[in-house]
């Protein structure tokens, strides 16, 4: 029976991190994942002689080179890769739209504090005051307790507009609660948009994750695509071993899961305590092709964040599959540098969806809500960009059953449970968590978390 210092259970991009950081240091490791692609939530698949991301909008953290502390340079040099591999492509411009206000913001932090001193001069002082607080917080810190970020934010800002114009980039890009979010996990992300900016990789997710896969394999760490871990053995309450989908029992020292908190749990031969919560937001995502790019019909954001209603609701959908009152709407091609096939550009759109109503629709009725949803999210976008339908040339839809079938994500849920465990550690000594259910978000977050349980607990 075989024997690793750490098995690591997913191949997203804190598996990678970690496995990368831990190889490093001569560790025996094991990345297992079920897909046939590593990059788990932020991966791509192929059709035809073409790749297509999945999940992945923008690439937060983008920072200035010059600034060493920056979580993507800290984690470049913990992870021996160089920042020009990752050809980085920064954005253009992006916004928040909503019905009688627009917030603007690129990478400069200037021009956001410019538009919100445009459109609410009374908050100007405390959006300030804010940002210092943002900046001040000891986000990172284990120890911290649970902060509304509503609250907190409405402490500094009087105007309910703005400050729901600045909670819904934010928590559509790392809330697992409902309709709020932990303070301290705002300071995470809102650092991450505002201050140090959004990039996308030039030539997308596939070789942008070969970065990665290659170091693991060049350290002499191990990457088994196509498998899936069965059940984590316990014994004296310790891991012993893990035992793969084909029946394969691997013994390990230590585990570590990018797989989500409850998932992980789910796995163990000896339940421990508690079952965790699973995460409750989830999203549907479309991918239209246009013959045309989409700057060309008017589309010229990198990123816009809509939002219809006279306030922002972040929350599943009571009635109905998906609500269509607040989107994302990425254009790649509006990110500098980025390369689109010619004649073939890319839109994608994503909305907070209700996973019970997509999970009792039978075949038929599933698929015909698809083409549903699709109908009226293309109607949103010929309104608002004349003439798109007409340079249409192919739509796909991805519903949280989509994610859950492929990530194993419970509910779909891509941020994961809102019982972050914000130090690695779960009831089981030997066995850790890393990624969204750590509470670190985004692919430079994820990236960084891999690292940090290395760090901190196995490379001692």
């Amino acid at each position: 029976m075989e024997a690793y210092d750490v098995i690591i259970i997913g191949a997203g991009l804190s598996g990678l991190a970690a496995g990368i950081r831990l190889s490093q240091y001569g560790k025996h490791v094991l990345i297992v994942e079920r897909q046939h692609y590593a990059g788990g939530m932020n991966s791509y698949y192929r059709r035809g002689d073409r790749c297509y991301d999945v999940g992945l909008h923008a690439m937060t953290n983008l920072a200035d080179p010059s600034n060493h502390s920056a979580p993507l340079n800290t984690l470049l040099r913990q992870l021996k890769v160089r920042r020009d591999e990752l050809k980085l492509c920064p954005q253009q411009h992006s916004c928040v739209k909503f019905p009688d206000a627009t917030l603007c913001f690129d990478n400069d932090f200037e021009t956001l504090r410019s538009s919100v001193r445009e459109i609410s001069p009374r908050s100007a002082d405390g959006f300030d005051r804010l940002c210092q607080a943002i900046r001040d917080d000891d986000a990172f810190n284990p120890s911290l307790g649970y902060l509304s970020a509503r609250q907190v934010v409405a402490s500094y800002i009087d105007d309910a507009r703005l400050c729901d114009m600045l909670l819904c980039p934010v928590m559509f890009y790392g809330s697992s609660w409902l309709d709020d979010m932990d303070f301290h996990q705002f300071c995470v992300v809102f650092r991450s948009i505002f201050f140090e900016g959004l990039s996308r990789p030039a030539d997308g997710m596939a070789p942008f994750i070969d970065v990665f896969t290659r170091r693991l394999r060049e350290n002499g760490g191990e990457l088994r695509l196509g498998k899936s871990v069965k059940t984590i053995h316990m014994e004296n309450g310790l891991v012993k071993s893990v035992t793969l989908d084909d029946g394969e029992e691997i013994v390990a020292k230590n585990v570590v899961s990018c797989a989500g908190y409850p998932e992980t749990m789910a796995l163990l031969s000896s339940p421990t305590d508690k079952p965790p919560a699973r995460g409750e937001l989830a999203y549907t995502e479309t991918l239209f092709e246009l013959d045309v790019p989409a700057a060309e019909l008017g589309m010229t954001e990198s990123i816009a964040f809509t939002n219809s209603s006279e306030r922002f609701s972040y929350c599943p959908p009571t009635e109905g599959s998906t609500d269509l009152r607040s989107c994302v709407l990425c254009v790649p091609g509006n990110f500098s540098g980025v390369h689109e096939t010619e004649g073939v550009a890319v839109v994608r759109m994503s909305h907070l969806a209700s996973y019970d109503y997509w999970k009792h629709l039978d075949k038929k009725d599933y698929r015909d809500e698809k083409e549903r949803v699709m109908d009226r999210q293309q109607a949103i976008l010929e309104r608002t960009s004349a003439g798109f339908n007409a340079h249409v040339t192919r739509r796909e839809m991805f519903t949280p059953l989509t994610l859950e079938r492929y990530t194993g994500r419970v509910g779909g849920s891509i941020y994961g449970s809102p019982e972050k465990r914000k130090d690695c550690r779960t009831a089981v000594p030997n066995l850790f968590v890393c990624g969204s259910d750590q509470g670190y978000l985004g692919i430079v977050g994820s990236l960084l978390s891999g690292v940090v349980v290395a760090n901190r607990y196995l490379l001692r």
